[in-house]
């Protein structure tokens, strides 16, 4: 009896979902480790294996499992690249995680973004601490130096691919003030940013845990979601710090600003999503259309302002399903 329970303990861990979720999540760190342009994409659902796979094997294999995808992912690259090895890895892993914990939990769409974030949040801001107090070094000077090499290692990344030499040239020239102006913005653009990122791995989500039987949260029709109206009134007191002149207010202001802005974009895909799913558009064309918006900052705007006027306009019900060319 006490062999069969043994087994049985083991059978929980040394399976076939546990070894492939090392396997899959072990690859996709160190796709975004190695591979700067496929990384680039892999990092926005690189969440998505950990949070599947942590939910399919349970708390307890699951941490097992992410223990050892950690282990592996950092002892390759260790061979490979050990200038690669950051904490982003880390980062990743809790992302999956608290999303794991989150829709287990049968909150709103609202909720299940808003405390992750709120998680990961405090979690960087005490990896920020950390590395301040180990270096002696204030924090705002470590995020300008991250953000000063990063635009240098761009800088070379786009010499590579044949980009223009006027492009690289005006972006090595505003070097200096794209580093200020993102060191400044920098808890608004982390915030969004993560924000997105769990918004698109939820979603993600939903195919994979319906498939393999595990519990999703019905979270309603989500191409219907609008942001809450009360934040409108704090967007227009974010706008108006902008004509104070003193540039920290101005600063927080606009952080404040970039993160509804962010809101309103969220709503404003909502209704393209709307759009698409009313006029039965194919799968194919709505990936192509979802890619095309992420590239283009154009669009980006345009689709920020339909979420913001959406609040007046209610674009939803002049939206109406395609005729059927049937009839």
């Amino acid at each position: 009896a006490a062999g069969q329970v043994l087994k049985n303990e083991w059978g929980r861990f040394f399976n076939r979902d546990f070894v492939l979720g090392i396997a899959v999540s072990s690859l996709t760190l160190i796709s975004v480790a190695l591979i700067p342009l496929v990384g680039s994409i892999v990092i926005i659902f690189s969440p998505l294996p950990i949070l599947f796979y942590y939910t399919k094997l349970g708390r307890i294999a699951g941490l097992a499992a992410i223990g050892l995808t950690l282990g592996l992912a950092i002892f390759i690259l260790g061979l490979i690249s050990p200038e690669k090895i950051f904490p982003l890895f880390l980062v990743i892993v809790l992302t999956g995680v608290f999303l794991s914990e989150a829709l287990k939990r049968e909150w709103s769409i609202d909720k299940t973004v808003a405390i992750p974030l709120l998680a990961l949040m405090a979690v960087g801001a005490g990896f920020l601490a950390f590395h301040s107090f180990q270096s002696g070094q204030p924090p705002w000077e470590f995020i300008n130096a991250y953000i000063h090499n990063s635009i240098q290692e761009n800088i070379r990344i786009y010499g590579e691919l044949n980009i223009s030499s006027e492009q690289i040239t005006l972006i090595r020239d505003n070097a200096p003030q794209i580093t200020r102006f993102l060191t400044l913005t920098f808890p608004a653009i982390v915030t969004a940013s993560t924000g997105i990122c769990l918004w698109l791995n939820i979603l993600a989500a939903r195919p994979f845990f319906r498939n393999h039987g595990l519990h999703y949260p019905d979270f309603g029709d989500l191409t219907r979601w609008k942001a809450p109206e009360k934040i409108i009134w704090l967007l227009i007191a974010a706008g108006g710090t902008l004509l104070i002149p003193q540039t920290e207010v101005r600063f927080i202001g606009l952080n404040i600003l970039i993160i509804c802005l962010f809101i309103y974009l969220a709503e404003g895909i909502s209704i393209i999503g709307y759009f698409l799913k009313v006029k039965k558009v194919p799968f194919i064309f709505r990936v192509m259309l979802y890619f095309l918006i992420l590239v283009q900052q154009y669009l980006l705007l345009i689709i920020v302002a339909l979420g913001l006027f959406d609040l007046w306009a209610d674009f939803r019900k002049f939206i109406r399903p395609a005729a059927d060319p049937g009839v």
